[in-house]
């Protein structure tokens, strides 16, 4: 779920492009609180130009894209509803006097509730064109963050890295996935991948990378192993496509020995294609002595599980999950 910039700014005050310009420093302190746990507080200070500490500005949290409605205003109180484009809350202000507020919001997004507290107190004067460079700055290096991660879904040829993300990917990133993933490095990368339970590593699967991309798995395959075929590469043709390994293996691997061993270009596909066998042979005793009428064989392809795990922790920590 991406939280907007309401919450992840905890409401701060929106800067104005000015130059320079006098201001008033506060120091907030916020809570948030999200799927029955309550995140640790925070503490930042921001510097309000003047005139831009009005309450319904910091309610806001400059986010322009977020609309109120139902606004009252009484003496030392503020309430507003509030609808931003990944969701919508109520929200309420109450000052102490002009130096110190509460403010308590609960926003219900992707169907989860959030809610959020924040104290502030005003510190006195500040400049406040210092503090725009630093939330300049500040957001470049979430933009940046945020480009790394979007270029982590193509690299890890995982959807999960660009659907978590939202409408902040480039569809590029969307495109490139999909078109790594119509080659056969980029198939065979996905291919081996199998469950593990976990939503992010799993999203990564080829039924959910097909699923993700519009395409059908099988037919796809079809079409690789017949380029494979066409150019003979034989790691992919070992792999997925046994229509074509068998009389390759008949006609390049069969009877042969150490003293009368396969061509060198053959060597690699012969012996993994006899573990190949023989692995899938010894899963099929152990199905039959277990009672298993199909006699399926288990997959000999290993579980790369730890090959999501990295990115998935960069995407996490950059949401504080």
């Amino acid at each position: 779920m991406r939280l907007p910039v309401i919450a992840l700014a905890t409401l701060c005050i929106a800067l104005p492009a000015i130059a320079a310009e006098p201001g008033t420093e506060w120091e907030v302190t916020a809570t948030m609180e999200m799927g029955g746990m309550k995140m640790p507080g925070t503490t930042n200070r921001f510097c309000a130009p003047e005139g831009a500490d009005d309450p319904e500005t910091m309610a806001k949290g400059g986010d322009e894209r977020c609309q109120m409605s139902d606004v009252r205003q009484s003496p030392g109180r503020f309430s507003y509803k509030v609808t931003c484009p990944d969701g919508a809350g109520t929200g309420e202000m109450v000052w102490d006097g002009n130096d110190s507020y509460t403010s308590r919001m609960t926003m219900t997004m992707d169907g989860e509730t959030v809610q959020m507290v924040q104290k502030g107190r005003r510190l006195g004067s500040c400049d406040a064109s210092v503090m725009k460079k630093q939330a300049a700055a500040i957001q470049a290096q979430g933009a940046a963050a945020q480009k790394q991660v979007c270029a982590s879904g193509p690299e890890q040829m995982n959807p999960y890295m660009l659907t978590a993300m939202g409408a902040d990917c480039d569809p590029k990133y969307r495109q490139e996935l999909c078109a790594k993933f119509g080659t056969r490095a980029g198939f065979r990368k996905v291919a081996v991948r199998r469950p593990t339970g976990s939503p992010e590593v799993d999203a990564a699967t080829l039924p959910e990378v097909a699923k993700f991309c519009g395409v059908q798995a099988e037919p796809l395959q079809a079409r690789l192993c017949n380029e494979a075929g066409q150019v003979e590469d034989l790691g992919f043709i070992g792999g997925w496509c046994p229509d074509l390994a068998q009389p390759i293996a008949q006609r390049e691997c069969a009877g042969r020995s150490h003293s009368a061993p396969p061509a060198e270009k053959y060597r690699g596909f012969c012996n993994r294609y006899g573990r190949g066998v023989m692995e899938g042979e010894e899963a099929a005793d152990d199905a039959d002595d277990a009672g298993d009428a199909s006699g399926a064989p288990a997959s000999a392809v290993p579980t790369p599980a730890d090959l999501m795990k990295e990115g998935t922790k960069r995407l996490k920590g950059l949401f504080g999950r």
